[in-house]
């Protein structure tokens, strides 16, 4: 007997269909969990090699940052706006630095700070300062951001900062006088400047090494008195007033020559003891000496002889 085909049902086909389907799904699932694990694994690999990039980025910069390269050939900035004396809270800082994008400011051979320089090529930089004294100043110039380069440190620039006012300690002058003009004489501090002033009429003079100051040809417009102001000011722009007017009675009755006015341990106002001064600068009196004595040699010597020949 022939054996009857069994025909699927209708269940059957669809049970094989789903199968069929569910075994392409899981070979689907697990195609794209491998495919999405090697891409994480992917991925990762390069965040973490950006990452070290990054992180050698930053240490390369802030190494560098902090020790950047000097080029020796590079030409460091000027100082050239910068007072040499100060009497006020901070030294100001300033000068030309072109090409260059900040200034390294270096006070006492240590680093205080940084300034970014203008697009006029200026910079300014000011440092507090608590303490009166000398304070040496140098800078050098930047450029660069990932790889910066510096100049060699600027010749150095000695500040001071004084903030106490100069004294006069001491003027000579004439009170009463028979010439048009006078002259004074006086000690204050080494190196300031005396100014004698009287309503328009201004004289100035710089004290010498050892404080002495003259100050001549001053003009008496008035009969009678004139009185004048003297002040002492010095680099850092301090002043003071001497104690004292000097006042100065003009009288045509008088016969003092107000510009000869001396102290032997000041200078010389004016006039002939000025010349006498000059020669014994140039040791002249020692030429002078010599002469005088051998003058005296000869005259004792010939007095010698004669006395010999009259005894003989």
């Amino acid at each position: 007997m022939a054996k009857k085909k069994r025909k699927n049902s209708p269940k059957t086909t669809a049970q094989k269909d789903k199968r069929s389907k569910d075994s392409m799904v899981s070979k689907v699932e697990i195609r794209e969990k491998r495919d999405n694990t090697l891409s994480k694994s992917v991925g990762t690999i390069f965040i973490v090699l950006g990452l070290l990039l990054i992180g050698y980025g930053i240490f390369s910069f802030v190494k560098n940052g902090k020790n950047p390269e000097i080029d020796e050939a590079l030409t460091p900035p000027t100082m050239s706006d910068t007072l040499k004396a100060t009497n006020g809270e901070e030294i100001v800082v300033k000068g030309d630095a072109v090409d260059y994008k900040r200034v390294i400011v270096y006070l006492d051979d240590e680093e205080v700070g940084k300034v970014k320089v203008g697009r006029d090529g200026k910079y300014e930089f000011n440092k507090e300062i608590k303490d009166e004294g000398k304070y040496i100043l140098a800078v050098a110039g930047e450029k660069g951001f990932f790889k910066k380069v510096t100049t060699p440190k600027s010749d150095p620039l000695i500040v001071s900062v004084d903030r106490t006012a100069p004294e006069i300690t001491k003027v000579n002058y004439a009170g009463e006088v028979g010439t048009d003009t006078f002259a004074i004489s006086g000690e204050a501090e080494a190196g300031s400047t005396i100014i004698l002033k009287r309503g328009t009429d201004v004289y100035e003079v710089v004290a010498d090494e050892n404080g002495k100051f003259v100050i001549k040809d001053i003009a008496l417009n008035d009969d009678g008195v004139n009185v004048y102001s003297i002040v002492a000011k010095d680099e850092a722009g301090n002043t003071k007033e001497f104690s004292e007017k000097v006042s100065v009675i003009y009288s045509q009755d008088s016969s003092v020559n107000g510009n000869a006015v001396i102290d032997t341990d000041l200078p010389v106002a004016a006039g002939e003891l000025d010349l006498a001064l000059s020669i014994l600068r140039d040791q002249k009196v020692m030429m002078v000496l010599g002469i005088v004595a051998l003058i005296a040699f000869v005259t004792s010597s010939g007095v010698v002889i004669v006395k010999r020949k009259r005894l003989a």
